[in-house]
């Protein structure tokens, strides 16, 4: 009898103890970016990797044909301005913030729009 009472104890502390976890996970979030300014596959291809540079950015991928950047990310370590910041230093407009103009200055000839609001 002593063996089962002690057994149920054990169990029910692991329960307890088990489902007290107050380990936050991150909550992850999604955004769509516009990138009007992309033109090509090189220019998808800057953007990503600027976007992989974030902190907390799990996945990134531009669509050129929509003109739009897909992120996943953990919204405990970045956020839509830290992301769009992120595609204005690789030279790129992010949604109502504009390029860097350094950085679009060193783009491939390719992937500038022409004279625009950059300059």
């Amino acid at each position: 009898m002593k063996t089962i009472l002690f057994s149920f104890i054990a169990i029910i502390t692991l329960l307890v103890v088990g489902c007290g976890t107050t380990e936050k996970q991150p909550m992850v979030q999604v955004a769509s970016i516009k990138v009007e300014s992309a033109v090509c596959g090189t220019c998808g291809n800057t953007i990503t990797d600027a976007l992989k540079k974030v902190d907390g950015v799990q996945e990134a991928s531009v669509d050129i044909e929509k003109k739009i950047a897909t992120v996943k990310y953990a919204s405990d370590k970045a956020d839509l301005p830290k992301l769009e910041k992120a595609i204005s230093d690789a030279g790129y407009d992010a949604n109502d913030t504009k390029a860097n103009p350094e950085a679009y200055d060193k783009l491939d000839e390719c992937c500038k729009i022409g004279e625009t609001s950059h300059h």
